[in-house]
């Protein structure tokens, strides 16, 4: 498939994903709707994976010093915070549940029936 000179300008032209979420993550609203939703979608769908991302991009966003503090505060060795963070391990749900605890949130999850 070949692009046109116009296609090439208008994907060039288009938000990088990373630079446009790291500069809504800013708003600590926005921050926590994203945390909210991806943890229904979580719920809803499984797909742990993406949830994590989302995690992720939240402590980078937050900018320098948050994987110390947010280690420290959720009770998980830094070193292990940081292969989460950088996609070498999956964390388990205790854990993801710590750091949105350290992150500053509570989570409820409620069980209902099928």
């Amino acid at each position: 498939m070949t692009l046109t000179d116009k296609e090439r300008e208008y994907i060039a032209k288009a938000p990088n994903f990373d630079d446009d979420i790291m500069e809504q993550l800013q708003e600590p609203e926005f921050e926590a709707g994203w945390l909210e939703l991806t943890l229904q979608e979580f719920m809803e769908d499984g797909d742990f994976n993406t949830f994590i991302r989302c995690l992720t991009y939240v402590v980078k966003a937050r900018g320098h010093g948050e994987i110390s503090r947010l280690a420290k505060a959720s009770s998980i060795d830094r070193s292990n915070l940081s292969e989460i963070l950088n996609g070498k391990v999956v964390p388990r749900i205790d854990t993801a549940i710590k750091l949105i605890r350290g992150l500053g949130y509570e989570c409820d999850i409620k069980l209902k029936t099928a």
